[in-house]
């Protein structure tokens, strides 16, 4: 839970950063917004889009270019490092498999997915650890047949 609130609120803080940075009016509100949409896969994108697209036809390509680019990079980035991150905390996961579990459950379920894929990619790795390091068992005694 603490990975999806934090990741939601740092975005919606870096998209909000990003509107005034640009110069959009209502920057704080569209924001505000984008901590809401953060919860959808891709949400923030569609409100950074038409931002940046409003912002190529007043003329400011510069300011569009840079809204897209923060868009793409800067708050489409935390979601994928901060959210890992902050789920793959509390766990003894390696953190590559937590990204994967969160982007792969994204993809594959839609936002239910976020919180199942981690939690199975957990479930088959500790099975997996476990198995492969449990003490090899000796074999059974054949009766009748007396060892050497």
């Amino acid at each position: 839970m603490y990975g999806i609130l934090g990741s939601i609120l740092a975005q919606g803080i870096l998209a909000g950063v990003g509107f005034l940075v640009a110069g959009v009016p209502g920057a704080l509100l569209l924001g505000f917004l984008t901590l809401f949409l953060s919860l959808l896969p891709g949400g923030p994108a569609l409100l950074w889009l038409p931002a940046s697209f409003w912002l190529s036809k007043q003329g400011a390509t510069g300011r569009a270019i840079f809204l897209a680019l923060w868009g793409v990079l800067v708050v489409g980035g935390a979601d994928n490092v901060i959210k890992p991150y902050l789920i793959g905390r509390g766990s003894d996961l390696p953190f590559i498999l937590v990204l994967l579990g969160v982007l792969g459950g994204a993809m594959a379920f839609g936002v239910i997915g976020i919180f199942l894929g981690p939690t199975l990619l957990a479930v088959g790795y500790t099975v997996v650890r476990d198995w492969t390091l449990a003490a090899p068992v000796a074999p059974a005694a054949t009766p009748g047949i007396e060892p050497r």
